[in-house]
């Protein structure tokens, strides 16, 4: 049993998971810039003041559409060269399969949100912390096992 748990432990690899995480926070900080930018250029060109409550919600879904793609590319070359230290030139599997991750990544993530909101009677916005401390876990393993393997 003991040396099941150190081969469970070599192939999960935790210092991997923890540049994985440090990557993940700081993916996190780009996330909100980019949105909280991208946000403010399209309103200032729409003429539209963003601190407005009233603004169309296709400026807030470009924003976020913005800032989840710059994010993801931030992700994926850190991941891709200093968390999982692989030096050969992106390839398009390589690339598909980690924007199938991504997309899968987000799909869940919404599943998981209005799950725990529905059962913990909670707002969405207090439902994503938990959500997305469990989808960590899932993106870790797609990016190690299948996209960066």
């Amino acid at each position: 049993m003991r040396e099941k748990i150190k081969h469970l432990l070599e192939v999960f690899d935790l210092r991997k998971f923890i540049k994985f995480g440090l990557i993940g926070v700081l993916n996190t900080i780009v996330d909100l810039v980019v949105f909280y930018i991208a946000y403010r250029l399209i309103c200032m060109g729409m003429g539209l003041s963003a601190d407005a409550l009233d603004n169309p919600a296709w400026l807030t879904a470009v924003a976020q559409a913005i800032s989840f793609v710059v994010a993801n590319v931030h992700s994926f070359i850190w991941n891709k060269f200093w968390t999982f230290q692989k030096r050969n030139r992106v390839t398009k599997k390589e690339a598909g399969r980690y924007v199938v991750t991504s997309v899968g990544y987000y799909l869940l993530s919404l599943v998981l949100i209005r799950a725990v909101a529905a059962v913990f009677h909670v707002p969405d916005t207090i439902a994503k912390l938990p959500a997305t401390c469990c989808m960590i876990l899932y993106n870790y393993l797609m990016n190690k096992f299948w996209v960066f393997k």
